[in-house]
């Protein structure tokens, strides 16, 4: 099951919203095939595994780190495949975590009187699928916020200026991360002050085609299209209120918008949120400032955060922080977060905490 895991992670940033998934085959105690699930809409792992175990899957065990289906999606039933290659037992990490089919598939191999193992390191199998299990249980993407600031706490200078303020390793990370993400939100104070151009990810990863999406929060309709943020090969799109836009579409030509009500005179990110999960969006890394920041913590609308620090001091108390908005009246207000894990990139640190 280790090794299946091990398979799972080689699809890495190519198969959401689907899971990540590795199986083998071993027989007579000897691995006799192995495969993963390579991409979104690709044939699932287990069928992978078989066909690479050609001939010699009569009798055999069958390892997988997720359960297998049991309805047709973009691919038919993996438990067909399995009674069909003359699968003896079938040993599974996770239950499928989509409530409509959990245990289903486990259910029919039973009937069909192939033996079942389940829940074998069910905990990593999941893990690695944080944002596949919240996108399916609650239809919400799996939000990650990163962060780069100085020691006390400054995301840019007094004149704004931001670049330069982490590592080269730590820029390095952060484009490694964005190659896992299906879209990278920023907030407008980002956009309109950084013209970011959110950099692909690193050489050698391979994201599909048009990912990840770039994502421009733009209440007000001010960003030209002329923008950074609209070059390169990825889909952009650009949230604006739908209270407001209806009087500047004639100048939006060209650009690809979502159209979201407001709330208290701002941006719905909730309900942002809930368009992005139906267009696919499991996976979502949100890189704006301390208002964006602020207002996705606020909400409890984060599951993850990479904070880089940099031991620099920036000073000056018209410097933007990391997390601005209203903030809290008192310390018992704040709010806390699991520190998972703290880590060295190049001269940073980096702290990864969970909500």
């Amino acid at each position: 099951m280790r090794h299946a895991l091990r398979l799972a992670e080689r699809g890495r940033g190519r198969t959401s919203p689907n899971p990540m998934v590795g199986a083998c085959v071993v027989r007579r105690g000897r691995l006799v095939g192995e495969g993963y699930h390579r991409f979104y809409g690709g044939a699932h792992a287990e069928i992978l595994a078989l066909k690479n175990a050609a001939g010699k899957t009569r009798g055999a065990t069958l390892y997988v780190s997720l359960e297998p289906c049991a309805t047709w999606g973009k691919t038919p039933p993996c438990v067909s495949e399995i009674v069909r290659a003359g699968v003896r037992r079938v040993v599974v990490g996770a239950l499928d975590p989509n409530p409509k089919n959990h245990g289903r598939g486990i259910r029919v191999l039973k009937r069909l009187r192939i033996s079942v193992t389940a829940g074998v390191l069910a905990e990593e199998a999941l893990k690695r699928n944080e944002a596949f299990v919240k996108w399916v249980k609650k239809r919400m993407p799996f939000v990650t916020l990163k962060m780069a600031q100085s020691l006390d706490g400054k995301i840019a200078t007094r004149t704004g200026r931001s670049r330069g303020i982490s590592s080269p390793a730590a820029r390095r990370f952060v484009r490694r991360l964005r190659g896992e993400q299906d879209a990278i939100l920023i907030g407008k104070n980002t956009l309109l002050a950084d013209n970011p151009k959110l950099s692909p990810p690193l050489t050698g990863m391979r994201p599909l085609p048009g990912k990840p999406w770039r994502i421009a929060l733009d209440p007000d309709s001010e960003v030209s299209a002329g923008a950074r943020i609209f070059q390169g090969k990825q889909l952009t799109l650009i949230a604006v209120s739908e209270k407001k836009a209806k009087d500047r579409l004639s100048r939006r030509k060209g650009l690809t918008l979502i159209l979201v009500p407001e709330k208290k005179g701002r941006l719905d990110l909730k309900n942002l949120l809930r368009q992005l999960a139906s267009l696919g969006v499991a996976k979502l890394l949100v890189e704006g400032g301390g208002e964006t920041a602020w207002s996705l913590l606020s909400q409890g609308l984060v599951d993850k955060a990479y904070w880089i620090v940099a031991p620099k001091i920036i000073g000056g108390r018209s410097a933007k922080t990391s997390v601005e908005g209203k903030g809290v009246r008192l310390p018992q207000e704040a709010m806390g977060c699991r520190p998972v894990k703290i880590s060295r990139l190049g001269e940073d640190l980096l702290l990864e905490s969970a909500f």
